[in-house]
């Protein structure tokens, strides 16, 4: 398959996982989309985001009763610090009508051309831009939020800084929870004002959630609690908020923080108020983060965004970028070419054409690698009792043992990446999740030998053509997969297909469009499946939940709050409800977490397979101080919104 290929398919197969976990509970939509999966480093998800509870682990597990107190002071400029008067929001340099038509659909021939000094201009190829005339991301299709609206416009309450291991106070300065986890307080940095130069207040947080809760149709973004266990709210300052939970939730807070791509937005209340939110466009959009929008080129697919001199925490936080452009990449050809002669920063092409390009000679880039994707890629088997052996966790074990990781890792993946022993990322705040005692015990191991035994225990034995019979009858899988034939997905699951007729059971792999996969995943209509394993961002138990029995349906039915496998395992269903209510950062339930471990392996209802490596280039003839190996000091994924502290982190290198 072609690079230019791969990219295409690696576009569908991100807003294959937003139109899968729409409702899905605990998996995550808009932002699995652009976390987890390969082939470019673009990411394209679709342009809606959906009601997702948080799916990456920082990488030190925030306190549920407590958070930090002071805003930290990141990559702080040697700029005399302004006084924040009020200003007027920029005016975009586009009518919504025009933005929707004359937006080409299809990936440009050439990048385009930006309107402002390339030496004052961080210039970011991101996917193909489909909407230009909206920044509501609480309905389908409202915003492009991977195009440096999250990244420079948007704020958040607090950010998850997976690479450093800490969760960092922004727009608030902390949270506390009661003792019985049914009321949590916020305070807000009493700092923070929005572009327009109104102040950010507790009264518009309130008014943010009361919006979520009043208005059904809206989508929550992140976690879906954030609606469903709400109560009320009260103000009894301007920075502090008081949220009252209709039933504990020791976990309520982690939708305030920025996790995989996103967290909870706060809007301004005195504008949002006075409008429909089903359907506001918010344009220009009012945040309070350091750019405001310039304008927008829809024939260019790009956008502009301008420095705010009146930034609110510019004092501290002083991005040294004049302009921030995000545009859609062109063809991988000239993405390689206009990288080579600096019209871009960070380019979308994958790690073939990086090494080529820094192979061929060329001096100025660096290609960061150790930073992982959150979710591990998985294997998933429909566990309903209707599925017969398939629901036999031997058969989970005999899969994986099936399962060469070492080969995977080193020759299916893009870049070498290791065997995922836990079913989540290997963060450094995830390893006080981990146990090597229960691991080794159920190490994941490649030994068809222990697959074939096992299948022999189960009663699935050879006949005398050498194929495996149960019940009186031949065994015959399907296993299905999001992906485009020759994506890393879908190579996964040939190689397991292949090891199973090894032993003499017929297994098939088939690619399913966007929509017939989202179907089939959502209704249980399939036997197998390789693709991602997410779930986890703070704690285990965001996966863990997602196995409980009461989210079961019948296969046919729908499956709206997860369990989309539909397994019934009494022991890990226990563990799950247990962990639903206790304190993460409590040591008393470190026992309880590794109890949920232990029963996680026995059936491993999902199985992990690999970890997941994406490689990062970035151009250095007008822009230093990147995140690299060597200094990893925040998340390098340009779609995230941790993106902003790349963008207040890199220096200029005095290029003309």
């Amino acid at each position: 398959m072609s690079t230019s290929s791969l990219i295409k398919a690696s576009i569908s197969r991100r807003r294959v996982i937003q139109a899968t976990l729409l409702g899905a509970g605990g998996l995550a939509a808009a932002a699995l989309l652009a976390a987890c999966s390969a082939g470019s480093t673009t990411p394209t998800p679709a342009p809606a985001a959906t009601s997702v509870p948080p799916t990456v682990a920082p990488t030190q597990a925030p306190s549920p009763t407590t958070a930090p107190t002071v805003a930290p002071t990141v990559a702080a400029s040697t700029a005399t610090t302004a006084a924040a008067t009020p200003a007027s929001a920029a005016t975009p340099k586009v009518s919504p009508t025009s933005a929707v038509l004359s937006a080409p659909n299809t990936q440009p021939q050439h990048g385009g051309v930006i309107p402002t000094p390339r030496n004052q201009t961080l210039v970011v190829d991101q996917s193909l831009f489909q909407v230009f005339d909206s920044f509501n991301p609480f309905i389908p299709n409202g915003q492009q939020y991977q195009a440096g609206y999250q990244q420079a416009c948007k704020e958040f309450l607090f950010y998850a800084n997976y690479a450093k291991g800490r969760i960092e106070p922004w727009l608030a300065t902390g949270w506390k929870y009661n003792e019985k986890f049914d009321e949590l307080t916020i305070t807000l940095n009493p700092k923070v004002h929005w572009n327009d130069g109104v102040p950010m207040t507790s009264s518009d947080l309130k008014f943010s959630l009361e919006m979520l809760k009043n208005n059904p149709t809206l989508l929550t973004v992140v976690d879906p609690s954030v609606r469903t266990f709400l109560d009320s709210v009260t103000t009894p300052d301007p920075h502090t908020a008081v949220i009252k939970l209709n039933a504990p939730n020791p976990r309520y807070h982690y939708a305030f923080i920025c996790g995989i791509v996103n967290g909870f937005e706060v809007v301004p209340e005195h504008i949002w108020s006075k409008v429909d939110p089903t359907t506001f466009q918010s344009n220009p959009p009012v945040r309070t983060g350091p750019y405001k929008l310039d304008q927008v080129i829809p024939s260019q697919l790009m956008f502009v965004w301008k420095k705010d001199p009146n930034y609110w925490n510019k004092d501290q936080f002083n991005p040294a970028p004049e302009y921030v452009v995000y545009r859609s990449a062109p063809v991988v050809d000239s993405q390689v070419e206009e990288f080579k002669r600096a019209q871009t920063d960070i380019a979308g092409f994958d790690y073939t054409h990086m090494l080529a390009v820094k192979n061929s000679g060329y001096q100025n880039m660096i290609i960061e690698t150790t930073f992982r994707d959150p979710c591990p890629r998985g294997f998933w088997i429909n566990s309903d009792p209707s599925k017969g052996i398939l629901a036999d966790p031997r058969w989970h074990w005999a899969t994986s043992y099936l399962i060469d990781r070492e080969k995977i890792g080193s020759t299916v993946w893009l870049i070498k990446t290791p065997p995922a022993q836990y079913p989540w990322a290997d963060y450094k705040s995830n390893s006080i999740w981990e146990n090597a005692s229960i691991a080794s015990e159920n190490k994941l191991t490649y030994d068809p030998k222990k697959a074939a035994a096992l299948l022999d225990e189960m009663g699935a034995k050879l006949d005398s053509s050498g194929k495996r019979v149960y019940q009186g009858k031949p065994l015959s899988f399907e296993i299905m997969t999001p992906v485009p034939v020759g994506n890393p997905e879908q190579v996964i699951a040939q190689l397991i297909a292949d090891e199973f007729k090894k032993l003499g059971v017929d297994v098939t792999v088939r690619a399913y469009t966007n929509a017939v996969w989202t179907q089939k995943w959502n209704t249980g209509d399939f036997d197998m499946d390789s693709h991602w394993l997410c779930g986890v961002s703070f704690d285990p138990d965001q996966l863990y939940t997602q196995f409980e029995t009461s989210k079961a349906v019948p296969v046919g039915k729908t499956a709206v709050n997860g369990n989309q496998i539909r397994i019934h395992d009494a022991a890990l269903n226990a563990d799950a409800v247990k962990l639903d209510a206790a304190d993460p950062t409590s040591s008393a339930n470190k026992a309880l977490f590794d109890q949920a471990l232990a029963d996680y392996y026995k059936a491993l209802p999902a199985i992990p397979i690999i970890q997941t490596t994406y490689p990062t280039a970035f151009n250095t003839t007008y822009w230093t101080n990147w995140p690299t190996d060597d200094n990893l000091y925040h998340v390098p994924a340009n779609w995230w919104g941790q993106f902003l502290f790349t963008i207040g982190s890199i220096k200029p290198t005095g290029h003309a």
